[in-house]
């Protein structure tokens, strides 16, 4: 059973606002995908690129993001940032009772719609028990996700050759235009934790097409030097106060008094990493 201490539908619908957003998005998400399976699509779950569902169908992939509410019947109406990639942004409305599908214009589920342009599911709560009780799904890796995989491995054993302890950040291009010019609360992080490592790092990458990114940036943090040489600057946003982040990188003053630990190429980094 999932880690879950709302055990019917009601006490989900009925918590905090705090509690019900990541708990019933999770929960649409597992209805879109059951209702998939249903009509013999076969689906997996996918975190790239804010798409929830990847569904393969003929020798194609589609991207779906699942968007889940309980106020707001009908299509979605939000924003599409990945519309250019052919997403299908499909809602999932749900109440106590029922659960309605509303697909995209482009969606694979809209030949399943009634007359209404919906997609009605009954029984609320008897999906719910299902999705408390199924077993944990493999998440689809993707080819940039793998990619990643294998740079991270490479930097991390010239690190272990050296007998060196290192730290990998990584943010996508998402995460660069959800922070926009605010940075991350997570670099470098909490004391305790950053000064476990000999070196933390922060890999930048950008988008170059659907599913390929390349390195945009790295950011070499030799830990001994992170409050001094490397600059520090303190938190403007409550999300990173409410964390209690001692203090962010100050990226322009390091890239002005710390350009011999910026690269924007991996391979001069790597051939940096080996002279330590």
């Amino acid at each position: 059973m999932k880690n879950q201490k709302f055990f019917n539908i009601n006490d989900l619908l009925n918590s905090k606002p705090k509690n019900i957003n990541q708990l019933l998005g999770e929960f649409g998400e597992f209805v879109y995908r059951s209702y998939c399976r249903q009509q013999k699509f076969v689906c997996k779950i996918t975190k790239y690129l804010r798409a929830d569902v990847i569904i393969f169908h003929n020798s194609k992939e589609y991207f779906v993001d699942v968007k889940t509410t309980i106020s707001n019947a009908g299509t979605y109406k939000g924003d599409r940032p990945q519309k250019k990639y052919g997403y299908a942004y499909e809602q999932v409305f749900i109440t106590k009772d029922f659960m309605k599908i509303y697909p995209d214009e482009n969606s694979l589920l809209k030949q399943f719609t009634n007359n209404n342009n919906e997609i009605l599911i009954d029984n609320t709560n008897e999906q719910y028990q299902k999705y408390l009780t199924a077993p944990t799904e493999t998440k689809h890796t993707t080819n940039s996700e793998k990619t990643r995989d294998e740079i991270r491995n490479k930097i991390k054993k010239l690190f272990l050759n050296k007998n060196l302890k290192c730290r990998i950040l990584e943010r996508g291009q998402v995460s660069d235009d959800g922070w926009g010019k605010h940075t991350p609360d997570n670099v470098p992080g909490k004391k305790s934790l950053y000064q476990k490592y000999d070196y933390n790092i922060l890999i930048n990458y950008k988008d170059i097409d659907f599913d390929k990114e390349e390195v945009k940036e790295i950011y070499l943090f030799k830990t001994s030097l992170i409050g001094n040489q490397i600059k520090l600057v303190k938190p403007t946003l409550n999300i990173q106060k409410k964390k209690n982040i001692e203090g962010l990188i100050d990226y322009e003053d390091f890239k002005k008094n710390n350009l011999n630990l910026y690269f924007t190429n991996l391979e001069n980094f790597c051939n940096i990493i080996k002279k330590i």
